[in-house]
Parts: structure tokens; sequence; C-alpha cells
């Protein structure tokens, strides 16, 4: 999953690129960067960037708690593929939005995908912390992973440098070719962040091998033990009960 993370991580600033520089100004994955936005009350245009900023939060939260709820394992299943092909779906539903000229058409279209924008970094925010959480990756926010980084650095600790410096120049180079394709087209921003989400979903389906149906394999019960019965038992001597009845009936029949 580590390739998976490097693309989400790119899908990430892609994403919010296309959200702050098209939909007023919000971020659409880092929600810390949403929090400081909220508080510049001088800023311009505060009275319609408020009403994006509070959608991104709300729908970035509430969606994070479902699908936490819904992939609560730490190993990629069917229920995370489930939760990639959301966030391509949320992705190509801005693309079209955006296609037939609904983006900037009104204050509500900005916040629906504003909305939309954010549950599909909160699907894959999801992912990254049930299955990387423990390398201390994330995707859609790298405070943490600098932090994880330089922590394992000055305590001298094993860590996955490779992967955590990756999605770092990931997040750099998404929202970089998020800006140009914006410049060039802003509709080709809109449609940059659905490539990755497409990409990490098919690779994450890969991933997946089929379980084996063993007795004791997940979510299966042990196989029935053969029950003994009681003319089955065997005595000390190695000799099953109904061998010794059937001694001892011909001893008392013999002559």
């Amino acid at each position: 999953m580590a390739l998976v993370a490097v693309v989400l991580a790119f899908a990430a600033g892609a994403t919010d690129a296309f959200a702050f520089l098209q939909l007023s100004g919000v971020f659409t994955a880092n929600m810390t960067g949403n929090l400081v936005l909220g508080g510049l009350v001088d800023r311009p245009g505060y009275g319609s960037t408020i009403a994006g900023i509070t959608t991104a939060i709300v729908v970035f939260a509430g969606t994070l708690f479902l699908a936490l709820r819904f992939m609560p394992g730490d190993t990629p299943t069917g229920r995370t593929v489930i939760l990639l092909v959301v966030a391509a779906v949320a992705q190509a539903a801005i693309l079209g939005m955006w296609a037939v000229g609904a983006g900037g058409a009104s204050p509500v279209a900005v916040v629906v995908l504003t909305g939309l924008s954010a549950m599909a970094m909160a699907c894959q925010t999801a992912i990254a912390k049930r299955i990387d959480g423990a390398s201390g990756v994330t995707t859609t926010y790298v405070t943490g992973t600098i932090t994880s980084l330089m922590a394992d650095a000055a305590d001298r600790k094993p860590q996955p440098a490779g992967i955590r410096l990756a999605v770092i120049a990931a997040l750099v180079v998404g929202a970089l070719g998020g800006a140009v394709a914006i410049h060039a087209d802003p509709l080709y921003g809109a449609a940059l962040p659905l490539l990755p989400a497409v990409v990490a979903a098919a690779l994450t389906a890969t991933t997946i091998t089929p379980r084996r149906l063993t007795s004791h394999g997940p979510g299966r019960l042990p196989a029935p033990i053969p029950r003994v019965t009681p003319s089955h038992r065997r005595r000390p001597g190695g000799e099953s009960a109904d061998a010794v009845r059937h001694h001892h009936h011909t001893q008392e029949v013999s002559p």
C-alpha cells in the first residue's frame, strides 16, 4: 500500500489546489488550514468563504467517522476499494458539474462542490489512518508525517523514511500540477484529482487476495470435532468397550 499512499498524497495536493483556487479559497483536505482561515475575519470575501469552510469541515468530519466505521480493520479489503470508489465518484461528480458550467454559477453550487471534494478527501484519509497509521504516514495533511519523520530521526529509530518523504513530495507535486492545470484551463484542474483516485482504487484492488477457505479462516467457525460415542471409547489397554463386552460374553457361554 506504499504506492497507494503516494498516489493519494498526489490526489490531496491536486484537490486542495483546485479547491483553494476555484472554490472561494477553502481547503478540502487540510482541515487545519480551514480552521485558520475561519479565524481570519478581515480576509476579503470572508462572508462567502465561511460557508465553504464550514461545509468542508462538517462534511469531512462526518464522512471520516462513517468511513472509519465502515472500515474497522487495518488490512486492505473489499471495503477499502469501495471507499476509494466513493472518492473517485465524488471527484467525477465535481468534474461533471464543472464541465456543464455549474461550478461558478452560484454560491450554492460552490458549496456543493466543496462538500463533494471534502467527502473524497475524508474517504482517503480514513484509509490512510487504518492502513498506514502505525507508520506515521498521512495523505491529506503532512504535518503529522513530518513530525513522525523528525521524531524518529531524533530518537534514531528505524522508520519508513522513503515512503514518508515520497508522500510529502507527492503532495507538493500534486498541488503544483493542479495549479498548472488550472492555469491552462480550470476544467483540467477539476479533472486532475480524478486520475489518481481511479489509480489508487485499481492498485488497492490488485493487493487484495481471495480468502482461503480454511477451517480457522477469518470469520469462519472451526470445523466441528467428531463426536465420540461411548461404544467407540477405548480403555487404557487399547481395546474398545464393544470388544471387551464381546470377550466377556464369549467366556460366559463357553463350556
